[in-house]
């Protein structure tokens, strides 16, 4: 993202314009990484909510302007600092909503869409912690242009993933437990006729395809490898 940006929602100040200027953000499903150097691996909300939301805009099906995220991640996506609102007593058979559109993967899931269409301007984003050790589930709501049958919706799902192996697209509403300690992303959809909105399902694993195991997967197709090498196993230690 840009540097001023950058500073505003992060509150750091950013690296140099040439330093930059040699990365390319890397979802790792849309965007060609072979032969590159240096790349920005996408944060773990912005990879959930990017991933459901890509194929809608790519086939010109959404309301650009329309869309409103509800996502929520497991205590690890905080990190490892220390902090009141990470105390086990806080976060134990407890439910808190932070950051409401304030999260610092705002910009740059944005930032992503507007790849897809120029149209879309901002998204209305929430976060929540949920009392589990990992996982997120980005809920995402969606007006459609115009309505759609559920094979239609199925068939833009399915083209857009045709050939990615870490995403699956679920006949029914996808659950955390299915994608802990893998790389996998799974989506499922629910299109309400009445109101016209299609609600959409993604869950990862935030410390897996959120972080190292993206991570990895972009390592493997910059260095023309398989694109699974190394990522068919379940390193679960929590």
């Amino acid at each position: 993202m840009p540097a001023d940006s950058y500073e505003k929602w992060y509150k750091k100040t950013p690296a140099s314009d040439d330093v930059l200027n040699k990365f390319t953000y890397a979802l790792a499903e849309f965007t060609d990484v072979q032969g590159k150097k240096f790349i920005s691996n996408p944060g773990c909300y912005a990879t959930a909510t990017e991933l459901a939301l890509i194929p809608l805009l790519k086939a010109g099906v959404a309301e650009e302007d329309s869309i409103i995220v509800d996502a929520k991640s497991g205590l690890t996506g905080a990190g490892k600092a220390l902090s009141e609102s990470s105390h086990f007593v806080n976060v134990h058979d407890n439910y808190v909503t932070y950051k409401l559109n304030r999260h610092q993967h705002i910009p740059e899931i944005v930032q992503e869409l507007q790849l897809f269409s120029k149209k879309l301007h901002h998204i209305q984003f929430s976060t929540s912690l949920l009392p589990v050790n990992r996982g997120i589930m980005a809920t995402s709501y969606v007006k459609l242009k115009k309505p759609l049958s559920e094979a239609e919706l199925y068939a833009i799902y399915k083209d857009a993933y045709k050939d990615k192996p870490f995403v699956r697209i679920q006949d029914d509403l996808p659950e955390l437990h299915n994608v802990i300690g893998s790389n996998f992303t799974d989506i499922g959809f629910l299109y309400n006729d009445v109101t016209n909105v299609l609600t959409v399902v993604s869950v990862i694993d935030n410390l897996i395809k959120g972080a190292a195991g993206q991570a990895v997967q972009n390592l493997n197709l910059m260095n023309g490898w398989n694109e699974t090498e190394g990522l068919l196993i379940s390193p679960n230690y929590l």
